[in-house]
């Protein structure tokens, strides 16, 4: 009987060891799916990937936060498509397009761009979907964009996007030649510097180059520089320098500006700091 017992019992045991594995698996072969389905753009097969996978291991945050969060994004979709007031459309597609760049999913955030420039049509809107159409090496694009855009009402920005597309596209000395007629504003923050350091980079003017992306890195939030410094080390207009002790050197540069202790969330609700900086005093 005492055999018996055992045998039942460890029969049980590795039955519900089997089924744990097996749900784990399920879970982790859903979750990869839906990672795959996403970076197609594939929004509700993924969205049911997610959900299996969050079902099926209950106790895995991962699983349900990346659920709510593409969750989130479909719902927006959807609201984005009947959505009638500018304003309100404008913020809906601001929030979407954050998560496109975020998940570099670039054929959405095509589509995505062209409408906002569509409505839009400022130099925000066409700088937005220019460095959209570079990412994608759509450079003749970049072009034809941003050369459509009023005299008026391009940018430094606007105007930088222009020179790397051109360079790009075979016109390095038309880019040399626009190079001597940008200037960074006094306020430049660090994404405006950084897209100078990669013009300059682009017209092999390497030391501006190095002193302007060290000057980004050094205007970067410290929770902001990882990023900056990943993509410098595979962005294209730096592949000449990459390897230099000059750039090496540049790379190791630190932030000088202070993080806020704001929590960065979308809003002050659930802050710590609530009521007590700058940015939640003035909704007071």
């Amino acid at each position: 009987m005492l055999m018996q017992r055992t045998i039942i019992i460890l029969l049980a045991v590795t039955a519900l060891v089997i089924s744990t594995v097996a749900h784990a698996e399920t879970a982790v072969e859903s979750f990869a799916e839906g990672e795959k389905l996403l970076a197609k753009g594939e929004f509700d097969a993924a969205l049911q990937s997610f959900l299996t996978a969050a079902r099926t291991d209950k106790g895995n945050q991962e699983y349900t936060q990346r659920y709510a969060i593409v969750r989130r994004i479909v719902d927006l979709r959807h609201r984005l498509d009947v959505e009638k007031k500018q304003q309100q459309w404008e913020y809906i597609a601001r929030a979407i397009r954050a998560f496109y760049v975020n998940e570099r999913i670039y054929t959405e955030l095509l589509k995505l761009d062209q409408a906002i420039h569509q409505r839009l049509n400022t130099a925000e809107s066409a700088a937005m979907l220019a460095e959209t159409q570079l990412a994608m090496d759509q450079n003749a694009s970049v072009v034809q964009t941003l050369s459509a855009l009023e005299s008026g009402k391009a940018t430094a920005t606007t105007q930088l996007l222009l020179g790397i597309a051109m360079v790009r596209t075979g016109k390095s000395d038309e880019a040399r030649q626009l190079a001597e007629k940008i200037s960074l504003p006094k306020d430049a923050g660090p994404s405006v510097i950084y897209m100078a350091a990669r013009f300059r980079a682009v017209i092999e003017d390497s030391a501006k180059a190095m002193e302007l992306l060290k000057a980004c890195f050094e205007a970067t939030l410290p929770s902001q520089l990882d990023g900056f410094k990943s993509h410098a080390k595979t962005c294209p207009e730096f592949a000449a320098i990459v390897s230099t002790p000059e750039f090496a050197d540049v790379m190791k540069t630190a932030s000088k500006v202070p993080e806020s202790k704001c929590s960065g969330g979308s809003s002050c609700a659930g802050c710590p700091m609530r009521g007590k900086c700058p940015k939640s005093q003035g909704k007071q």
